[in-house]
């Protein structure tokens, strides 16, 4: 449980005795409509500068991956970075609230130089890369001929992705870890484009692909949902007969035990998600459990360090984890009517924090939305901005704002 809550939002270094895995505000309140117009207006800046490549040097475009807390120019990756669709998403994003045309221009140009990925099969990350980015234009593209241009591509990914199947773990292959066939939490992201592009394309191919997508996240549910809806980050798996051969270290403090933040939350997402495109109950239980773990451990409003057992009051905090779950309750709410207020309160409690100005740049020069991200403690234990969590804590304040034009 939440034993411990900070109040406020930093410690003094008085308080270096203290240990917390979370931070917390005093009062957590629900976030408001002028906090989500601010978010708005200082994305709407942060994203047109990112857009600006003039200075950039060939090969090509880069898109923004993200910054430490005392960078002001992002470290960009190319469109095989399993990170290159998220800046388009944003764009999008902003489109929708906009119903700007100079944001629509922008997120199909972004979005046009990565679908050539598609058709790439090196990637367990292609619902990030491919299907996040095509699957907002394809809904929100006013231009019939670009949504089949999307559709197109998120047909392709899934069948790329659908490559890396094994048929007796019953997933799609993440990695080689440690030199054994595995699999990652995260992946509970990507599997549901298998089930989008199922139904889109029917058929005996659209059914193989729904069958796998589906039997991709049974299989996380199986293995990684602990018995109190906590998570491991990474399995290994023998190919040849699909039995378990352990965990194996990943971005979590302990392999074996403890959990991961952004991993909880990328359950709680995607098997959310599964749950609606199927209607599958295990996946409905499993959306349940890891929520449930997620709220007992961090309580409302509070932000995690980057590992649930990292009890340290100076350990890096993940913002971003806390933006995925909050994204992750608000899709719960709409799908499971016994979880419905609960989730919904937690979620706008902690959009009430991440939207407050201690945890966005609107004091810095960080090229980015949301500070105090990290991306991977073990090799960079820096506070930052990451696009992940700024597209996530986006797609947050949309669901829970009135678009101020449209």
């Amino acid at each position: 449980m939440c034993a411990l809550l900070v109040a406020g939002f930093a410690l003094p270094p008085t308080a270096a005795a203290v240990e917390t895995s979370v931070v917390c505000p005093v009062d957590p309140l629900p976030v408001t409509s002028a906090q989500t117009d601010a978010l708005f207006a200082l994305a709407a800046g942060r994203l047109y500068a990112a857009s600006d490549i003039t200075g950039l040097k060939p090969p090509g475009v880069k898109y923004p991956f993200g910054a430490t807390a005392r960078q002001t120019q992002y470290l960009r990756s190319d469109v095989y970075g399993w990170t290159a669709g998220f800046y388009p998403a944003e764009l999008w994003l902003m489109y929708e609230r906009t119903a700007d045309p100079a944001w629509l221009a922008l997120a199909r140009t972004w979005t046009r130089n990565l679908l050539p990925v598609a058709k790439w099969t090196g990637s367990h990350d292609l619902g990030f890369m491919i299907g996040l980015p095509a699957g907002l234009g394809m809904r929100l593209d006013p231009d019939p001929a670009q949504r089949i241009t999307y559709r197109r591509a998120i047909i392709d990914a899934a069948k790329s992705l659908s490559t890396r199947w094994n048929n007796k773990v019953k997933a799609i292959k993440s990695g080689e870890y440690g030199g054994k066939w595995g699999l990652i939490i995260d992946s509970a992201m990507n599997a549901p484009m298998l089930i989008e592009a199922g139904n889109l394309i029917g058929g005996a191919e659209g059914a193989q692909l729904r069958s796998r997508g589906e039997q991709h996240l049974l299989t996380l549910a199986k293995y990684f949902v602990r018995s109190d809806g906590s998570t491991f980050h990474r399995l290994t798996f023998n190919p040849l007969t699909g039995a378990l051969t352990g965990p194996v270290y990943g971005q979590g403090y302990n392999m074996s035990t403890s959990t991961w933040s952004r991993g909880q939350a990328w359950a709680m997402y995607g098997f959310a998600k599964g749950y609606a495109a199927t209607g599958n109950p295990i996946l409905l239980d499993a959306a349940r459990r890891t929520t449930g773990f997620w709220n007992q451990q961090v309580g409302p409003g509070c932000i995690p360090a980057w590992d649930l057992d990292v009890w340290s009051a100076f350990a890096p905090r993940d913002s971003s984890a806390a933006a995925i779950a909050a994204a992750a309750m608000l899709q719960l709410a709409d799908l499971d009517p016994v979880t419905s207020a609960a989730s919904r309160q937690s979620a706008l409690a902690t959009l009430g924090t991440l939207t407050m100005p201690e945890w966005t740049s609107v004091n810095t020069q960080n090229p980015g939305i949301l500070i105090r991200q990290t991306w991977n403690v073990p090799i960079l234990k820096y506070e930052g901005s990451y696009v992940w969590g700024d597209a996530y804590l986006l797609e947050s304040a949309l669901k829970v704002s009135r678009p101020t034009s449209r």
